[in-house]
């Protein structure tokens, strides 16, 4: 007699089989239930390495029935494992921000790019500055599971942060505009002012001619916004001015105070 014991999320069929002649076989259809996998078969409470994970319905021979058999069938949740990378579909600006996250289920030692994850947390917000693969690895027991995405940056010369990045800047001249962005006053700096270079370098380090020794960290928040030393400034950026602003109030009235910068030389900072 063949008895089929079963554990977890499927079916088994026949559920039992009497009688079987010395030396037959008996066949067994099984199907897990959607969302569950086939996980180990067991006859006799010997695991038989033959039988690997699978979710998809499938035949199980059982081939020299000599004495009675318990036949035990282990179902469990599909273990899967899904890595998502936002915004996709695009060439990332250099420097810009992207969000990876990940599903997970029924897995443990969970790793990206070989790094263990919280799952707990289950994403990251990362800024690239190079083309980046992102592998997300999972495992159950001697089975891994894999899910693979690959971001493409773009030329930094052209980016933002590249604007900001490969030529070194010297005030033109200082100002105020309305919020809504009308100029309101320009005045020129003074010779000494206009002496002093600025190297915003690509490491994310800003220095001044006027004292090699301070650096500060600075770094693009969005196209519009440059955080120097944690201070939040407005950035208006081409291939010839800077204007980094800030908010202050004139005469009762709220207005941006406009910093103006010109290329100090055309010689990049890194002409990588």
């Amino acid at each position: 007699m063949v008895t089929v014991t079963v554990h977890g999320s499927g079916s088994v069929s026949p559920l039992q089989v009497a009688d079987v002649p010395t030396g037959e076989s008996c066949s067994f259809s099984i199907t897990p239930d959607p969302g569950h996998s086939l996980h180990a078969l067991l006859v006799n409470g010997s695991k038989d390495p033959a039988v690997t994970l699978t979710n998809s319905a499938t035949s199980y021979l059982l081939t020299n029935i000599t004495a009675d058999v318990v036949l035990g069938v282990q179902f469990i949740p599909t273990p899967w494992i899904k890595l998502t990378v936002e915004p996709s579909g695009i060439v990332l600006p250099y420097g810009d921000t992207c969000t990876v996250s990940w599903e997970i289920a029924n897995l443990s030692m969970v790793y990206l790019n070989g790094e263990p994850v919280d799952t707990y947390r289950n994403k990251k917000v990362l800024r690239l500055f190079a083309d980046t693969k992102f592998t997300l690895t999972g495992h159950f027991g001697d089975y891994t599971f894999n899910d693979e995405q690959e971001v493409q940056v773009g030329d930094w010369t052209t980016s933002t942060f590249g604007l900001v990045s490969y030529y070194p800047w010297r005030y033109d001249s200082l100002g105020r505009s309305s919020l809504d962005g009308k100029v309101l006053k320009r005045w020129s700096v003074t010779p000494e002012e206009k002496a002093v270079v600025y190297f915003y370098l690509k490491e994310g380090i800003l220095y001044s001619s006027e004292d090699l020794n301070r650096t500060n960290p600075w770094y693009i928040l969005d196209e519009n916004t440059i955080v120097i030393n944690g201070s939040v400034r407005k950035l208006q950026v081409d291939d010839k001015q800077m204007i980094i602003s800030y908010q202050t109030e004139n005469h009762g009235e709220i207005v941006w105070f406009d910093m103006i910068f010109e290329h100090a030389s055309d010689v990049p900072n890194d002409p990588d």
